[in-house]
């Protein structure tokens, strides 16, 4: 692998880094990898976007007058966490609302959604969201259920962001990206793989002769592999293919994105361009607008997508529109550091006495005052009082041994919980560990006041750090978990039960938000061993056992239900893509717990 880097784990940082200092209007705020403009227009809907690095020019490249507030990055090719999105939001929040727009990835899905969650939840922020899955390659990838956003992003980035400018409503601007996205069309094809920096080898395999048909922008490879074909010959099947699945007939009229994969010379684009233009002519199909170039893509690919997008007057006007962003401009928009400079310039004009001067110190003060009593109000307890106790209850101080224990015992079977992961993507273990490595690094920082305190406090890095889905869904268990256990310094089992009850709740409830369903007992996810374990838990209790004889039953029902997943069809999750073959092995999530109650049970005796 040769690419210009320091190293893999800088490469995402430093990237943002030079792109901010080369455009002195943006700024890269480093602790959540949060590219935003300086200055956020306050009478205007806030528009977030992101997704994994690795894309570029999207996400940041879009941050600009016309388009993006603010994009979100994540690692290569793997979705921010929904702490980075939640601080976004805050970062970006403006009375008009904050509209999400979202690519349909499940990481992706989870983290935005949750992360819109607790900005409503936290923050009373007014928060929506659009999901672009413009990829008809696929009607399930190994990345998502249902159609991948993909280049087509693009345009909706373009659209929603024009009718931002204007001074639409949050509802109006949901409603033209919608609209959006429900006419517009893509798919992808590649002439080679692409390396992430940290893999250092390509993802898939690909002969010299053939090329990879229907590809997404994760490197993942396509529908089918088949042998090379010229220019003209793609392009009539992929522009048929398009305009049947939008419906376009003759006389339409459409915007189009020739789009390469980030290896590609704009020559050949330029050439495909000729190829794709040529056919929607014989289709009797004119163009308003066409782009080529870079714009989503996949490292350093080759190969390219094609982006349809049928439209009317509106759209047009909107795709029209000023912009000035790093990556798109045209129409003469003024940046928004050229806006800086003229606002400069009013602002010596006013200490001239030319206009009246605002006086705005008064405000400021009482913003600076309330700030400060909003981080007094939240300021952590860190010291946990008194010492362990494991009785008949469990007290803060042995909760939180406990709950470093489960730490440990994760970090530990990393290794073990990625290899179980076979009809996933083989990262469950890492995406869990990366979290609790966080974790202890910042033990000392968690806020120890009581037992709901400290799961809620120990669920803001687990949200952050825990990778991919692995976050929100581990999150949102422990921050449940901590609400049930609020306030309480000392919890017996049957308490016990209602935290690992409503832990499964978040879980469910994460599901819910993000796809519509939550996941439930039998659909082969990490509940089937929760779940069990919390109503063993909750049984126990009912029938007079000690603490300690509960707490291994709940163990035990947590192995078994993990043990029931080999039998079934996954439904959700990663696995959820493969259908049949995923029978005859156990859900990951599901055994990762297993595993976990077990350890903690054999502690617990013995404290």
């Amino acid at each position: 692998m040769k690419k210009i880097m320091n190293t893999p784990e800088t490469f995402v940082y430093d990237m943002c880094h030079g792109l901010a200092k080369a455009h002195p209007e943006l700024e890269f705020v480093e602790k959540f990898k949060i590219v935003k403009k300086k200055e956020i227009n306050p009478d205007k809907v806030s528009l977030i976007s992101g997704g994994g690095s690795g894309h570029e020019p999207a996400h940041a490249g879009f941050v600009g007058k016309g388009m993006l507030d603010c994009a979100v990055c994540g690692d290569v090719f793997a979705s921010p966490s929904q702490i980075q999105v939640y601080n976004a939001i805050k970062e970006c929040a403006t009375d008009k609302g904050v509209l999400l727009i979202i690519k349909n990835y499940s990481g992706d899905c989870m983290n935005f959604n949750n992360a819109a969650e607790l900005a409503k939840e936290e923050d009373g922020i007014k928060v929506d969201a659009v999901y672009v899955n413009d990829d008809i390659a696929v009607k399930d990838s190994l990345y998502t259920v249902g159609r991948r956003g993909v280049a087509g992003t693009v345009f909706v980035h373009k659209i929603a962001g024009a009718a931002a400018e204007q001074g639409k409503s949050l509802e109006e601007v949901k409603a033209v990206a919608n609209r959006t996205i429900e006419n517009v069309r893509s798919f992808g094809f590649a002439l080679s793989s692409c390396t992430p920096p940290a893999k250092g080898t390509p993802i898939f395999e690909i002969g010299e002769d053939e090329i990879e048909f229907g590809v997404g922008i994760h490197g993942e490879p396509g529908r089918k592999t088949e042998k090379l074909q010229t220019a003209d010959q793609l392009a009539k099947r992929i522009v048929k293919d398009l305009l049947d699945d939008l419906g376009a007939k003759k006389g339409d009229e459409v915007a189009l994105l020739i789009n390469g994969f980030g290896a590609t010379p704009l020559m050949e684009l330029y050439l495909f361009n000729n190829s794709v233009s040529n056919e929607l002519e014989k289709a009797g199909i004119s163009i308003h607008k066409t782009l080529v170039g870079n714009y989503m893509t996949s490292i350093d690919m080759a190969g390219a997508s094609v982006t349809i997008l049928k439209v009317d007057s509106e759209l047009k006007s909107l795709i029209d529109y000023p912009v000035s962003a790093p990556a798109l401009s045209w129409g003469g928009a003024m940046s928004e550091q050229a806006e800086a400079a003229v606002e400069a310039m009013k602002a010596i004009a006013k200490a001239l006495g030319v206009t009246p001067a605002e006086h705005t110190d008064a405000k400021a003060a009482d913003k600076a005052e309330k700030k400060a009593a909003k981080a007094a109000k939240k300021a952590a307890v860190y010291e946990v009082k008194g010492k362990p106790v494991v009785d008949e209850t469990i007290n803060t101080a042995a909760f939180v041994q406990i709950v470093e224990k489960m730490a440990d015992v994760i970090i530990e079977n990393e290794v073990p919980f990625c290899d179980a992961d076979k009809m996933g993507d083989g990262d469950f273990g890492m995406s869990i560990a990366k979290g609790f490595k966080q974790l202890k690094k910042e033990w000392e920082t968690r806020d120890k006041a009581d037992i709901g305190a400290f799961l809620k406090s120990c669920s803001e890095i687990i949200m952050e750090y825990c990778g991919g889905a692995s976050g929100p869904i581990w999150g949102s268990a422990f921050r449940y978990a901590g609400k049930a256990a609020d306030g309480k310094e000392k919890i017996n089992l049957a308490e016990l039960a209602e935290i690992f009850q409503a832990a499964n709740t978040g879980v469910y409830e994460t599901g819910k938000k993000s796809f519509g369903k939550g996941a439930v007992v039998g659909d082969k996810t990490l509940v089937d061993a929760l779940k069990p374990c919390a109503d063993a838990l909750e049984q126990a209790a009912k029938d007079g056992k000690s603490l300690r004889d509960g707490i291994a039953l709940g163990a035990k029902a947590a192995v078994a239900g993990a043990e029931s997943t080999k039998s079934v069809v996954a439904k959700l999750g990663r696995a959820g893509t493969v259908g049949e073959k995923s029978i005859g092995y156990p859900d990951a999530g599901a055994y990762g717990l297993g595993v976990i109650f077990t350890a903690l049970s054999d502690y617990i005796a013995k404290m």
